[in-house]
């Protein structure tokens, strides 16, 4: 080039152009900038080249000199949609929203059909939870790009939130199609899979993100999450911590590293990932409340209580911290209180049902059975997957002597799954024991139930 410039030539600046433009497309930002800063020399106030010079320092990183440029494109020009674009995702890095909207919707204006100004304005809608607008957006952006996989990848992300599952489905297997090295596309699939219950479909789109981004984190700590939910703990623990090999910064997979040791009875484990996360991130509201859990099932309820408080100081509206408060209150006989911060619970948040069933294991202490029954036929409703409320369900029926509900429950719980035997044993050892405790006699069928291997 430099001996193309010594003969004169006069279009040298789109050489310069057109090289940096394909080193920018390779992700090569220092060399492109120095060839549009050549563009410059040799042609001083080329709009292209500073629009697009802003571009490359946008994506490296370097946002105010990126917005200095689309600034000196849009005085200039306007009337060029594309700049207003691109420096409304500047803005957007910079985290000043109201600024990106504005050249988003003046982009928009300017270009009805830009379908990437749709899509980005999608993502403002979607960071504020206005999920509707946020699917016109995506929507749009599909119409005027047919092939627009992130868009449909987004779009999926937005009806998942909605709970419209099926929809959130179609979009992200249309993505995956469009494009089928989409890593993203899959793990979201995945996860929808997993919301859906669906878990070996879930593990097979883990599997197909890995494969395609052997590096992606959050894909092996939500297939451990699956190994999780079915007791294969050392699996699960595999994926965590190959999760946490390719990000240490990643708290999830601590959190959820302690939540297995936390139910394998490793307390010294839990507590230590517990630390982690909240060494990594002292506001994580979940940290506190799951350490505080681990410190209560040791009896260290002066430390539980400590982390409970903490958890609610970060976020008031925390429901499951004051689950915990009240499970110490509970632990430690003060069975008013704790039923004064399961209540707090269920005000915040009137769908959490360990707060019911915690509040049922209360009241039955009291000797208040009817509210016990109300709670745990309460938990049943919100959660069938708590398939021990069947049982606890079971045994307040059968103080009460209501033998057919007893029975009906305790074969309920039984068919789902339910060591019934176990838990009673746990309680009372045997029936002896039960009749001896609570000066009930149980029926023979009762009793088989509970004793028959």
């Amino acid at each position: 080039m430099k001996d193309r410039l010594l003969k004169g030539e006069e279009n040298l600046y789109l050489d310069y152009m057109m090289r940096g433009s394909v080193k920018l497309g390779k992700g090569f930002y220092d060399p492109a900038i120095q060839d549009f800063n050549e563009v410059l020399k040799l042609k001083p106030g080329f709009l292209d080249a500073h629009h697009i010079r802003g571009i490359a320092y946008r994506d490296k990183g370097e946002v105010d000199k990126a917005i200095e440029d689309f600034n000196t494109t849009i005085d200039h020009k306007p009337d060029f949609a594309e700049a207003y674009y691109n420096r409304g995702v500047a803005y957007y890095h910079k985290s000043q929203i109201e600024k990106a909207m504005a050249d988003y919707n003046t982009s928009i204006g300017l270009n009805p059909t830009l379908s990437r100004a749709y899509y980005q304005r999608g993502i403002v809608y979607h960071d504020k939870d206005e999920i509707d607008k946020a699917i016109e957006d995506y929507s749009i952006a599909i119409k005027h790009q047919y092939n627009f996989a992130d868009a449909y990848n987004k779009r999926g992300l937005a009806y998942r939130g909605k709970g419209e599952v099926y929809q959130a489905i179609k979009d992200f297997s249309k993505a995956i199609e469009l494009r089928p090295k989409f890593a993203e596309a899959y793990h979201n699939r995945g996860e929808t899979h997993a919301i859906k219950g669906d878990s070996e479909f879930a593990i097979d789109d883990y599997n197909e993100a890995i494969s395609r981004k052997p590096d992606f984190a959050e894909a092996y700590h939500s297939r451990g999450q699956i190994y999780f939910r079915q007791h294969d703990f050392d699996t699960a623990i595999q994926d965590f911590r190959k999760a946490i090999s390719l990000k240490p910064e990643f708290t999830d997979p601590y959190l959820s590293l302690g939540n297995v040791y936390e139910v394998r009875g490793e307390h010294s484990k839990a507590l230590e990932n517990y630390t982690k996360v909240i060494a990594l991130n002292p506001r994580d509201t979940g940290a506190y409340a799951n350490r505080g859990n681990a410190y209560c099932r040791q009896d260290n309820f002066e430390l539980a209580i400590k982390d409970y408080a903490k958890a609610v100081d970060l976020e008031p509206s925390h429901g499951a911290s004051y689950v915990g408060l009240g499970n110490v209150l509970d632990q430690q006989g003060d069975l008013d209180r704790a039923i004064e911060y399961y209540n707090k619970a269920i005000e915040l948040e009137p769908d959490h049902p360990l707060a019911y069933c915690n509040r049922a294991g209360t009241y039955n202490k009291k000797g208040e059975a009817d509210k016990a029954i109300a709670d745990y036929t309460k938990v049943i409703a919100l959660q069938p997957l708590i398939k021990e409320a069947h049982y606890f369900l079971a045994e307040v029926y059968m103080q009460v002597g209501n033998w057919s509900e007893a029975k009906l429950n305790l074969m309920l719980a039984r068919t789902l799954g339910v060591d019934i035997i176990h838990l009673f044993r746990k309680k009372y050892e045997n029936v002896v024991n039960f009749e001896q405790k609570t000066g009930i006699q149980l029926p023979e069928d009762i009793a088989a139930l509970l004793t028959s291997t």
